[in-house]
């Protein structure tokens, strides 16, 4: 079975009640002893509000009995100790991480992103930047800031190629050419600057964890989607001229135009070897994915009615395109879970993680602790032989620093902290500039770890579904060892259980034979006449269905009550008339009749072992009900009414 079938089904248990009058302390029942709220009652029969079927399950009595037997299980897997078991201790935590980190985002802010994304996504920019390259945590950034806002006055008024040649060192002024990019291609400040700024004009200075740029917006236009294409390539072979390249290229080119095989030749002569042996074909690429301007707008110019390229030449050598295919943007509807994925590991995400940090810190009534780390970072320093971090010999490491609700966290924490996480300190940033850096890091970590480890308790509704699949998994292991693994191995037991219920697994009335359905009554009539020339179903599907789908054949044994079959009709061997019945037309092949006969138990087996382990478990439930006491509390059950006659299913697990 299912684990996932049979959490749900551990949690169907649904039903409308009245409880203005329970309260949390209304105990409605204990099973030795450990008491079952009403509120727990109630809630779960809630849950699942219009799914009943059967009638009988409409009362109290019913719906509460199934309700008992379903936590005498609970109380029978914790007596045998499956909730000790490792195996089930790992699955749970996995699912209980799992669950957690939807709970620990901002939805609003994680919605935004991602239709922000989308937008974007739609929308290509071409731009051109000037980076003045600065440490992330450096403070003293005056002198930067005065740069770029010089340069940004160059960047307006002379042109991009002489101030490129005049600044650009590759080591701490970058000036850029980007071409065309769109969403996650860049850092998500510099991304935002770009889309935000007007075509022609230049970015006020901004700063990322790069440093300080300004970006020029040259052009924006709609995303030309996604492209797939095979080449041929050549590379140059000689260091000052591309002269061969260039003609052997043209010589293949040549070949092209005549007929020959454009994947055949990029396997024998194309210098690609990554892509020769996949006949030159290339991963699809969106703009800004290939480092070659001339040769990503002529692979998105191919089309179907032309799809080969004449020879380009890039920085990699001479190539000819062949297009492949070419896909638009998708529907934001098509995209959401891909996008969402990817704000969850792009620099967006920080966002989010900030938003619900600010909320958690307003929550917890947490306060920047400005002058203990003042008294931290004057009492630090760093010793070389020991390559740690230390206070004094006589400091008090066990002052407070931070306290995050009942929580507290002392100098020695995030001393430890700092010194676990070196690996993100560099060598030459001062004794603030770590501090600052690596305290921001710890009141992160440790505010939502006590978010994580408190959830339970703060959230009503993590609770309710944590717990329900606490259950669902507890049930899942002990019903598999104790019903559904004993059903299937009892061969002696099925044996016995197929010879006094024989009766109930019999082969109904049924039909040999083949069905045809169809909305048009002109294809039904030539099945018919293919019929009574003695043609297959497939020769007849291969005939009238090679365009599109005209006729529902259905063949085999079966039932009278099938679903493919007209009903209330009387059955003959032969072909029937054409029959009609509501929108559809059928005619009917009748080999053999086939009444009713008793099933094997080969036959019944399938049946037979679901029908044993409904009985095993009736059982099972007799023996816990005399194993463990049940106590039911008749006033608080007396509290308990149902308010409505349309009452939800209670699953049997």
């Amino acid at each position: 079975m299912n684990k996932t079938f049979l959490f749900l089904s551990t949690a169907c248990f649904s039903f409308l009640i009245s409880n203005a009058q329970i309260t949390d302390t209304d105990v409605l029942l204990t099973i030795s002893g450990e008491p079952v709220s009403a509120n727990e009652f109630v809630r779960v029969y809630n849950k699942n509000l219009n799914l009943v079927q059967d009638d009988s399950q409409k009362e109290v009595d019913s719906y509460l009995e199934l309700f008992v037997n379903y936590k005498l299980k609970l109380t029978e897997a914790k007596a045998l100790r499956y909730d000790k078991d490792p195996a089930y201790l790992n699955e749970f935590k996995s699912y209980k991480n799992q669950l957690t980190q939807s709970y620990l985002t901002d939805k609003n802010v994680t919605d935004d992103l991602v239709r922000e994304a989308y937008e974007r996504t739609e929308n290509e920019v071409k731009a051109q930047h000037i980076l003045v390259l600065l440490d992330e945590v450096e403070t003293d950034t005056l002198a930067a800031f005065s740069k770029i806002e010089a340069y940004r006055e160059r960047f307006i008024n002379e042109d991009f190629e002489s101030i490129k040649k005049d600044l650009h060192n590759g080591k701490s002024i970058f000036v850029e050419d980007l071409g065309y990019f769109s969403a996650f291609k860049m850092v998500y400040n510099f991304e935002s600057a770009a889309y935000e700024t007007e075509v022609g004009a230049v970015s006020q200075p901004f700063r990322t964890r790069f440093g300080f740029h300004v970006v020029k917006v040259l052009e924006k236009r709609k995303s030309r989607g996604q492209v797939t294409v095979a080449h041929i390539m050549i590379a140059n072979t000689q260091k000052d001229s591309s002269l061969v390249a260039k003609d052997r290229i043209q010589e293949l080119y040549r070949l092209i135009l005549q007929g020959e095989e454009f994947g055949e030749l990029a396997k024998q002569f194309s210098d690609d070897k990554s892509s020769s042996m996949r006949a030159g074909e290339l991963k699809p690429f969106k703009s800004g994915q290939i480092n070659s301007e001339i040769f990503e707008t002529t692979a998105f110019e191919l089309s179907p009615s032309n799809p080969i390229s004449k020879p380009i030449q890039t920085q990699f050598g001479w190539h000819i395109l062949k297009y492949i295919n070419k896909k638009p943007v998708q529907l934001f509807e098509k995209l959401q879970p891909d996008l969402k994925t990817k704000v969850g590991k792009d620099s967006r995400s920080q966002l989010v993680k900030a938003k619900m940090l600010d909320q958690l810190l307003v929550e917890y009534q947490i306060e920047n602790p400005n002058t203990r780390l003042s008294k931290f970072e004057s009492n630090l320093t760093y010793n070389v032989s020991n390559n740690a971090w230390e206070f004094p010999r006589n400091f008090d490491n066990n002052q407070p620093l931070l306290s995050v609700k009942d929580q507290r966290f002392t100098f020695q924490d995030f001393l430890q902290y700092l010194n676990k996480n070196q690996r993100s300190v560099k060598k030459e940033w001062s004794t603030v500039a770590v501090v600052k850096k690596q305290y921001a890091s710890f009141l992160e970590q440790s505010v939502f770890r006590y978010k994580e480890e408190n959830l339970e308790n703060e959230n009503e509704e993590f609770a309710n579904i944590l717990n329900e699949y606490r259950e669902g998994l507890l049930l899942f292991e002990l019903m598999q060892d104790k019903i559904w693994e004993g059903a299937k191995n009892d061969s002696i037991g099925l044996q016995e259980f197929y010879n006094t219920n024989k009766q109930n697994y019999v082969w109904p009335d049924r039909i040999e034979g083949s069905v045809a359905r169809s909305t048009d009554a002109k294809y039904i009539k030539k099945v018919r006449k293919y019929w009574a020339k003695n043609q297959s179903n497939q020769i007849i599907d291969e005939t009238l269905n090679k365009e599109q789908q005209n006729v529902i054949f259905s063949s085999g044994e079966l039932e009278l009550e099938h679903s493919a079959l007209p009903k209330g009709i009387k059955f003959e061997t032969g072909i029937s008339k054409v029959i009609k019945e509501n929108a559809n037309y059928y005619v009917v092949n009748v080999k053999a009749l086939k009444p009713t006969t008793p099933k094997t138990f080969e036959e019944a087996k399938g049946q037979l072992v679901a029908d044993y382990q409904i009985a095993l478990e009736s059982e099972w439930i007799k023996e816990l009900r005399t194993k463990f006491k049940v106590d039911i509390n008749q006033d608080v059950l007396a509290t308990v009414s149902y308010t409505h006659l349309t009452l939800p299913t209670i699953c049997s697990v």
